[in-house]
């Protein structure tokens, strides 16, 4: 992925679309190089807006967490790791022995308040059907307070030999675990995932999986995905790797809550790999 030219795109849509009704934003993790030599320096992009277009860097102070997962270890990069431009923000960092190695990022929480009528455009926009079903049957709200934080990985492979870091879990609010290590997958193949909320099974979650390239929108300005998916009771969901690219699977985990802070909590989460 050349990162110069994604970041002029970004800058220039970032221009085009300045006017727009501010809306949420997901966050991935891309990796400069998906599949790369030991012993090499690397960088991988943050991302915040959508997989095409990101619009503004992370503050380090906003990072709960940022971790490297090889060879059955967790490293934590040094703040100075990181770099910003105008919308993005980068993390150096160096892969060593062979292996697939999993990146994470885990923000705080921070709370948004909107107009009931906002909330209602906002769910439907991100697909969050079961929440605004929930919301139109029974809201007395006229303001809706959301308390959010964004949990994302990258899995990267680093030589020729396979290990099970790619399915580690680094403890986050939400993660989508992988069934498979994607680098030993391929184009035409079934690629599995769990998803987990506080350790748990999360079972009828809805999931989205696409990939770069593929772009469109619906009626209400949402991105159309490849496929759109729900767990099972298990947490469990599954597709075909339909393309040759890098992939992505995103979701959002809302719920109603009854504190003095926030009415609902989202916790946002995302994989990126690479398919040949």
């Amino acid at each position: 992925m050349d990162f110069r030219k994604l970041t002029m795109a970004a800058i220039a849509c970032s221009v085009v679309t300045a006017a727009s009704p501010v809306l949420a934003h997901e966050m991935f993790l891309v990796a400069q190089e998906y599949e790369t030599t030991s012993n090499s320096d690397q960088v991988m992009r943050l991302i915040n807006g959508t997989f095409d277009k990101s619009e503004n860097s992370i503050g380090r102070e906003r990072m709960a967490n940022v971790s490297i997962i090889s060879d059955g270890s967790v490293t934590t990069p040094l703040e100075d790791a990181w770099f910003d431009d105008e919308v993005s923000s980068y993390l150096n960092y160096k892969v060593e022995d062979a292996g697939t190695y999993a990146v994470g990022v885990s923000t705080r929480p921070s709370v948004i308040t909107m107009s009931a009528e906002d909330f209602t455009g906002y769910l439907v926009h991100e697909g969050l059907t079961d929440t605004l079903a929930a919301f139109e049957s029974d809201n007395t709200l006229t303001e809706v307070s959301e308390r959010y934080s964004k949990h994302v990985r990258a899995i990267v492979q680093v030589g020729d030999k396979r290990t099970d870091d790619f399915s580690q879990e680094f403890d986050y609010p939400v993660e989508i675990i992988l069934d498979q290590n994607p680098y030993e997958l391929r184009f035409g193949d079934e690629i599995g995932f769990r998803v987990l909320y506080q350790g748990k099974p999360a079972a009828n979650q809805i999931a989205r999986a696409s990939y770069e390239g593929f772009h469109g929108h619906d009626d209400s300005g949402g991105h159309i995905n490849a496929f759109n998916l729900r767990t099972d009771s298990d947490g469990r969901a599954s597709f075909m790797l339909s393309n040759k690219a890098i992939w992505y699977i995103s979701l959002i985990h809302m719920e109603k809550v009854d504190e003095t802070d926030a009415d609902y909590e989202s916790n946002w989460a995302t994989v990126t790999f690479e398919v040949d």
